[in-house]
C-alpha cells in the first residue's frame, strides 16, 4: 500500500469549491488537522456554525475527492463551526459588560 501524504490530500481538496463558490477550501484556509493512518484520511473544515446544514454537499464533495486518491480506503471529514461567525448571535444575548467607572 502506498503511503498518502497530507500535501496530496490538501492538493486534491483544493479542487473544492469554498462556502460561497469562490476559491478552494485548501486556499480559504478552511481545512485543518489533516491526519491519515492505515489508508484513512481525517480532516476537519471550519464552517460558519448557521451554515453548517446547508454545506454539508461541500464536506461531501471533500469527502468524495480524497476517497478517490490511490491508497485511500476512507476518509472522515468533520465540519468544525467557526466561533468568530458564530459569535453574532451569541453576543446578542451575552450580558452586557458593566459600563465604565
Amino acid at each position: 500500500m502506498t503511503d498518502v501524504s497530507k500535501e496530496q490530500v490538501l492538493e486534491r481538496l483544493r479542487t473544492v469549491r469554498g462556502p460561497d463558490m469562490d476559491g478552494n477550501i485548501v486556499d480559504l484556509g478552511l481545512v485543518s488537522d489533516v491526519f491519515i493512518s492505515d489508508g484513512k484520511a481525517y480532516f476537519s473544515i471550519t464552517v460558519p456554525a448557521e451554515r453548517a446544514r446547508e454545506l454539508d454537499p461541500m464536506r461531501a464533495a471533500a469527502e468524495r475527492v480524497v476517497k478517490d486518491i490511490p491508497g485511500i480506503t476512507a476518509a472522515m471529514v468533520a465540519l468544525t463551526a467557526d466561533k468568530r461567525a458564530a459569535a453574532g448571535p451569541a453576543a446578542a444575548r451575552a450580558p452586557a459588560p458593566p459600563p465604565p467607572g
